[in-house]
């Protein structure tokens, strides 16, 4: 009766610290605007107006399908009140981190774990991995950015499927019924499945149940590999969405590559020191082969990887760890270009690895000595790190205080001008926005973006002759900017150029757009002749 009276204390302590914690840290950011990406997703989404309309999100972007029905749910309930957003945002954190946990124990209940050293303090081991995924401050990027929920949202499916395959596989080997292990075994696949539609790194999750499979099960009568045939059959259906390069600054899969090794230690400096935190990096993209920070990186992370197959057998959780990091990082750090070289989001799922990694070491460090030194320098980190992601959420209060970190961290990049220029345009605070949009397109001179915003804001001030010039820079550098073309026809049609106007008319009709009636009749009645 005791041990099981401590199994209840001791899971009630765990889930109980989790939760505690972590709405502690977050409890700054429910009230926290929405940020960059938000406008687009959500804002500004029809996609997501009416929850009813499952052909509506599903069209929109069906391998994020998951994602953008929580998203219709929020609108539904919240409309545009970011606090349901936020909650829902914490809800998926709390629920992963519980799942590192849970993981954890079911790692420590195979046979092949129970052999190992850290066993004897193995609820210990899942605890303190548990509260490291959860107050690492690189989290907040994908806790407090609401579209970041992506991120969040497939770790915590991600992480149900494994736990619940590892989970069907004990089940199986304690020769429980076909009905009992068959029932968690399929709702293991079917969070797979459900992963596969929430984001496209998801596609590592059938490696991942064979590396499970391969790391914590002994090669006996029990090792049916055909259970991990069906996972396989999951990868078709975002291949095709990873073949295909995504829009960005980075020009080939080629560069991207290259500049990916580098990206990667800079994660792994960030997970043992998370200082100097940045939204948009401003990070110098590889060209070569040759180059010598590619090469250096290149060869330390493969010395990791080496090391991690050398220890297989004596530091099991050590290794699975650091393949579980390469593993789960690999889609979004490899051929397949994507919009940034560096996000710190792209760390979500891979913090697990970290997290069981950081607490084995420290274990074994002290492997011939007492539990409270082990026990006091886990909790100093702990708090370190709830410290820091607890400040660090306050820089996502609003657009000014966000923009403000980004252009304090990133002076050389033109994106946070531009959106710094947008929070203070919306504020009404013209002079400044102008600024801004004239500091980014001095970086970039071909920032389409910067020179329609400038113009948008010179319109609001009545100065139509600057907006004529900056929208007319747009539509040089981009042919095919419509909304460019549209509001220089409203400027010029209240500078009463009604030749111009009607131009930019047949111009954006030519682009297979179309004209408001209440402007076309407005220009007719002004002009005084047909279209």
């Amino acid at each position: 009766m005791a041990p099981e009276i401590f199994n209840q204390k001791y899971k009630l302590l765990a889930i109980s610290s989790i939760l505690l914690l972590g709405m502690l840290i977050y409890s700054n950011t429910l009230r926290s605007s929405f940020h960059f990406d938000d406008s687009f997703f959500v804002i500004n989404n029809s996609a997501i107006r009416d929850i009813t309309n499952l052909k509506a999100i599903w069209n929109y972007i069906p391998t994020r399908f998951i994602v953008f029905l929580t998203l219709a749910l929020n609108y539904h309930f919240h409309q545009f009140n970011v606090f349901g957003y936020h909650l829902l945002n914490l809800v998926v954190h709390l629920s992963s981190a519980i799942l590192v946990w849970w993981l954890g124990m079911l790692i420590f209940s195979t046979s092949v774990m129970k052999k190992d050293y850290l066993f004897k303090n193995f609820k210990w081991v899942a605890l303190f991995a548990a509260l490291i995924f959860l107050t690492h401050p690189l989290q907040t990027e994908s806790v407090t950015y609401i579209w970041q929920r992506c991120a969040s949202l497939v770790g915590l499916l991600y992480l149900f499927s494994v736990c619940l395959y590892i989970q069907s596989r004990l089940l199986r080997i304690q020769n429980y019924s076909l009905p009992k292990w068959g029932v968690v075994y399929i709702l293991s696949l079917f969070f797979a499945l459900m992963s596969m539609f929430t984001k496209e790194n998801s596609i590592t999750l059938p490696a991942m149940i064979i590396l499970c499979e391969v790391c914590f099960f002994e090669p006996d009568k029990f090792s049916n590999w055909r259970y991990t045939i069906p996972f396989l059959f999951l990868l078709p259906i975002i291949l095709s969405v990873l073949s295909v390069p995504q829009p960005g600054s980075i020009n080939t899969g080629w560069q991207y590559f290259l500049t990916q090794p580098k990206v990667i230690i800079t994660y792994i400096r960030l997970l043992f020191i998370p200082l100097n935190q940045n939204l948009i990096y401003d990070y110098p993209v590889v060209n070569s082969l040759n180059n010598l920070s590619f090469l250096i990186s290149f060869a330390f992370l493969f010395v990791i990887l080496i090391i991690a197959i050398r220890i297989f057998y004596k530091y099991r959780l050590v290794s699975f760890a650091i393949l579980w990091f390469f593993l789960t990082l690999l889609p979004e750090s490899s051929f397949v270009p994507l919009d940034n070289v560096i996000f710190e989001h792209r760390l979500y799922l891979p913090m697990v690895g970290f997290s069981f990694f950081l607490v084995s070491i420290i274990y074994y460090f002290f492997e011939n000595k007492r539990l409270k030194p082990m026990v006091t320098i886990l909790l100093i980190i702990i708090s370190c790190y709830a410290i820091l992601a607890y400040r660090r959420n306050f820089i996502w209060k609003d657009e000014l205080t966000l923009w403000n970190d980004v252009v304090h961290k990133s002076p050389n990049k033109a994106a946070p001008y531009t959106n710094r220029g947008n929070a203070y345009y919306r504020q009404g605070n013209f002079a400044q926005a102008i600024f801004d949009y004239t500091q980014a397109a001095a970086i970039f001179p071909g920032y389409t973006t910067a020179y329609y915003n400038r113009g948008n804001t010179y319109y609001r001030q009545g100065n139509f002759a600057q907006a004529i010039s900056d929208y007319t820079r747009a539509t040089v550098i981009d042919p095919s900017y419509a909304e460019a073309y549209l509001n220089r026809g409203f400027a010029y049609y209240l500078e009463k150029e009604y030749d111009k106007a009607w131009i930019d008319v047949h111009k954006i009709e030519r682009l297979g757009y179309a004209v408001h009636p209440d402007f076309l009749n407005a220009l007719k009645k002004a002009s005084g002749r047909n279209k």
